[in-house]
């Protein structure tokens, strides 16, 4: 009864250190198609180099981590979001590919910052997507996926996709107001205040748009009313400091209450859809695989996690203040 909710547990800590760190440099990736100047767009990507690739490893581990620990919900998920996955994980290659030409090639860099952006930009959707289907349900036939790998392009998963790209844009603007030196701190400024109040009705409009096409969101609501009333309260409030923090003297305050912003929207989700893991489809129990899976699991977790978080907490202190603006390689 215990190991597939520590197993859980470990799952969703992954997703969500995954979107809390890579959300920023996805947002920071969508903000170059907006900055024409290239030194600036230069500043831009420095700001990412020496941790964004790192980020990834969080996602990995979530995806072994549900496959060894619930192989029905993973045979379930994956073949109902084949086009979203295989979309995102091309559009992170793509990332790749462009953030090591555009410092090969003197010529063309320009092509290759869109080539990021809209790697950037593609990815965030379809991670959207992905949640949107989550929440508007999967079609189960007993252990097996049921439905269309079309089912997830419906209005409300766009409706989360543009939402969770808003985010990330918020997270992108608040990295660049921490590490950006004046142009570049202006730069996020002006973005942080658009995206800040566009995120927030967007996530209202989620929020509304999941009660009305998921009756389970509406059974958690009725289940929890207090813990998800407090949620919205301090995500509301969270938001009035973040943009009371903008231009501010503490320059990472912005970044760090973008971050709170996501932790909220996680916990609000996590009590909406506990304790499936197919949501409203398959419980974690229903799905989960056999004893020994789960501490085959657990032990790797419990030996590689505070690797990877002592790797990613040494790149954060070395390239910490604020990036130079000759770029961290001179």
């Amino acid at each position: 009864m215990t190991l597939p909710l520590l197993s859980a547990l470990f799952t969703a800590f992954a997703l969500s250190l995954y979107v809390l760190l890579d959300g920023f440099d996805l947002g920071v990736g969508a903000l170059l198609l907006l900055q024409s100047d290239e030194r600036l767009r230069d500043r831009m990507v420095d700001s990412i180099m020496p941790t964004w690739d790192g980020n990834e490893t969080w996602l990995i581990m979530a995806g072994v981590a549900l496959l060894a620990a619930f192989p029905i919900a993973y045979g379930v998920l994956l073949p109902a979001f084949y086009i979203p996955l295989i979309v995102m994980l091309l559009a992170l290659g793509l990332r790749g590919v462009s953030f090591e030409f555009r410092y090969q090639i003197e010529q063309g860099r320009r092509f290759w910052d869109a080539a990021f952006g809209v790697g950037s930009i593609v990815a965030a959707l379809m991670q959207g997507l992905i949640v949107g289907g989550l929440i508007q349900g999967v079609a189960v036939d007993g252990e097996r996926f049921s439905g269309s790998v079309f089912d997830v392009f419906q209005p409300f998963p766009a409706l989360t996709a543009i939402t969770l790209l808003a985010g990330y844009l918020v997270l992108g603007a608040g990295w660049l107001h921490l590490k950006g030196t004046a142009p570049l701190r202006e730069f996020a400024q002006r973005y942080l205040r658009l995206a800040v109040p566009g995120f927030v009705c967007l996530a209202a409009a989620t929020c509304a748009g999941a009660a009305w096409v998921q009756p389970g969101i509406r059974a958690a609501w009725a289940a929890h009313t207090i813990a998800l009333v407090v949620i919205a309260a301090l995500f509301l409030g969270v938001t009035a400091a973040l943009l009371r923090a903008i231009g501010g003297r503490a320059d990472g305050r912005p970044f760090f209450l973008a971050l709170a912003l996501f932790v909220l929207g996680v916990a609000g989700l996590g009590f909406g859809i506990f304790p499936d893991i197919v949501p409203f489809r398959l419980t974690l129990w229903a799905a989960a695989s056999s004893t020994l899976s789960h501490v085959f699991l657990l032990i790797g977790a419990v030996i590689v996690t505070p690797v990877v978080l002592a790797y990613s907490a040494f790149a954060y202190r070395t390239f910490r203040g604020k990036t130079p603006e000759t770029g961290w390689e001179t």
